[in-house]
């Protein structure tokens, strides 16, 4: 068996020896016959292939740097947009706290003025109860007065009503003697 393997190999070298010897062959044909021509066309291969190669990592360096920049274009657009933001924030909050502060401001002076005005109100209430009081006192004891006068003058008026029927009876009684003593 070991033999009919070397024999194998053996068979197997000669036949890989005889295909060597026809590439070699044949690549000697082809070189005669295609020779300059497939020297050129192999060099324009590889320069074509060299170029695209070279244009291929020129665009990638551009598409990198072109990448790079816009990524740092978009970098800073965001960050100014933050800022910009940060900054309206900040001025939203201020005018917020600022609003915030004035409506404290209002609200207690509103209630300030109302503690004030019910102060004011009651002080009023209370001095016009008082000279409510007084005048109503006042009046009172004038009214008093003036009833008393009145009952005083009345009853005068009485009295003097009696004095004048009799000065007017007298008067009369003068007058009817002074005619009798001008008709004697």
């Amino acid at each position: 068996m070991a033999n009919k393997k070397s024999a194998g190999n053996t068979n197997d070298q000669s036949t890989s020896s005889a295909d060597s010897e026809e590439l070699t062959e044949l690549e000697s044909l082809r070189h005669i016959v295609f020779g300059a021509a497939q020297k050129d066309i192999e060099q324009r291969i590889d320069a074509l292939e060299q170029q695209t190669k070279d244009s291929f990592n020129q665009m990638q360096q551009s598409m990198e740097q072109n990448t790079q920049t816009l990524q740092n274009a978009m970098r800073d657009g965001f960050n100014q947009l933050e800022d910009k933001l940060a900054i309206a924030d900040q001025g939203q909050e201020a005018k917020a706290t600022e609003l915030h502060s004035y409506a404290d401001k209002i609200s207690s002076e509103l209630e300030m003025a109302e503690a004030n005005s019910k102060q004011e109100n009651d002080e009023l209430h209370n001095r016009l109860d008082k000279e409510i009081s007084a005048l109503t006192v006042k009046f009172t004891n004038q009214l008093n007065q003036a009833l008393e006068k009145l009952t005083q003058m009345s009853s005068d008026l009485n009295s003097t009503k009696t004095d004048r029927k009799t000065l007017a009876k007298l008067l009369a009684t003068v007058a009817s003697n002074l005619e009798t003593d001008e008709g004697e």
